[in-house]
């Protein structure tokens, strides 16, 4: 098929925006619809991939060549023996070429990409009108209806179009938060420790683990002195507790994450204590010193299509994989490549959907099976790092989980 398509897309965040370029690039036109009326500048974290990634980002115009992010040579196991105990003990560093950055460099560097007038900020989809092999009628908040040869939900993993073309699949929590955290380098005593790595440590007496490293600062300065340091830890919370904690400061109940800023106090300060138990003095005390923690809870979700009629699921509106496999903030890119791909292949648009859907969950499922290996060796069945040596810890991994060589993209 070679005609032009009229194109929407929901959700203007990273993978809606991906979607936005590379369909217009391709000779279609594309409106976003993006429900935030102030814009997404502010949200997010750090994030990562590999060196051979941004470096395709760059060849491919996706981001600017002085993209700001720090490079990261190693990937530390690390645990230690007491909460009095500093640092812990790492028995190996794995090799890798990394490169971390900040969620918003990453968004302004593709939202800069997209034309102001295919991008509809503070306009929200709340529902399909009708999908077909005809096309796609979208309607608003303000009750109007729009109407596209193709729709894309880029809306995130509480996606409207996920739960419209499939209401029985749910989001399945893990038994675990992530909850987060950015600390001014300047407000560290000595940053050296975690100098050019990731540390992913253990925990002393609980499952999970933390996962710290530095990004550049939200001006995009990688000097030292002037970088966040920023970590994740994984909690485990059983479901039945979610509902107390799961309660913001103003008392409000949240559904899926609590913001910067608005975590309750008492929250923070329990599960600071609680970091103070399990960590090395070293990271417990600059949890500590973090203000605005944010959390989110870790779900999956596995779906038997990617695509209805003339509606398609990208990013995490369609499968929702644990993090752990770092696959969630490129996914949508990849499935806007397949597809495209795809549709220049088939003989019409339908064809190329109904094989492209097939390809998307093959994929997807690979990635939530890794994601599973990942999650036992991480969370629940971590290898005991204070009496392991490198060559057990390097044993212990490369058994524990078998990377798809497919996943170039996502393989960070």
């Amino acid at each position: 098929m070679g005609h032009q398509l009229h194109v929407g897309i929901v959700g203007g965040s990273i993978a809606g925006c991906s979607a936005a370029i590379l369909l217009e690039r391709a000779g279609h036109r594309v409106t976003v619809f993006e429900r935030s009326a102030q814009g997404l500048v502010g949200r997010g974290g750090g994030i990562g991939t590999t060196a051979e990634v941004v470096d395709s980002l760059v060849a491919d115009d996706l981001v600017d060549a002085d993209f700001a992010r720090v490079a990261i040579g190693g990937l530390a196991f690390t645990a230690g023996r007491s909460a009095a105990d500093r640092l812990g003990v790492c028995p190996w560093q794995m090799p890798m070429d990394f490169r971390a950055f900040h969620w918003n460099t990453l968004w302004h560097n593709l939202r800069k990409r997209v034309p102001d007038a295919c991008y509809r900020r503070g306009h929200e989809v709340t529902g399909i009108v009708s999908h077909d092999s005809t096309g796609t009628t979208l309607r608003l908040a303000d009750g109007s209806e729009h109407d596209f040869d193709l729709a894309l939900f880029a809306d995130g993993y509480q996606s409207l179009g996920r739960a419209t073309l499939f209401p029985d699949a749910g989001l399945a929590y893990r038994g675990y938060l992530l909850w987060r955290g950015l600390l001014p380098e300047s407000e560290m005593d000595d940053p050296d420790p975690v100098e050019n790595r990731i540390v992913r440590l253990s925990y002393l007496g609980m499952p999970g683990d933390l996962v710290v490293y530095f990004v550049p600062s939200q001006s995009g300065s990688i000097k030292k002195g002037e970088r966040l340091f920023n970590w994740a830890a994984y909690v485990p919370l059983p479901e039945s507790e979610l509902p107390a904690f799961m309660v913001d400061k103003l008392g409000r109940p949240r559904t899926g994450a609590i913001p910067p800023g608005r975590m309750r106090i008492e929250s923070e300060h329990r599960l600071k204590a609680m970091m103070a138990e399990q960590l090395p003095a070293y990271f417990s005390d600059i949890i500590g010193r973090t203000r605005d923690t944010y959390v989110q809870l870790i779900y999956n979700v596995d779906l038997p299509a990617y695509a209805r009629g003339r509606v398609a699921l990208i990013g995490d509106a369609g499968m929702v994989v644990q993090p752990f496999t770092g696959s969630g903030v490129f996914k949508g890119m990849n499935n806007v490549r397949d597809l495209l791909t795809a549709m220049a292949e088939a003989e019409s648009l339908d064809a190329a959907l109904s094989r492209w859907s097939v390809d998307q969950v093959r994929r997807g499922r690979r990635l939530l099976a890794l994601a599973a290996q990942m999650e036992q060796a991480l969370i629940w069945n971590r290898l005991d790092f204070t009496t392991a040596d490198a060559a057990t810890t390097a044993a212990w991994w490369r058994a524990a989980v078998t990377w798809p060589e497919e996943f170039s993209l996502e393989k960070r």
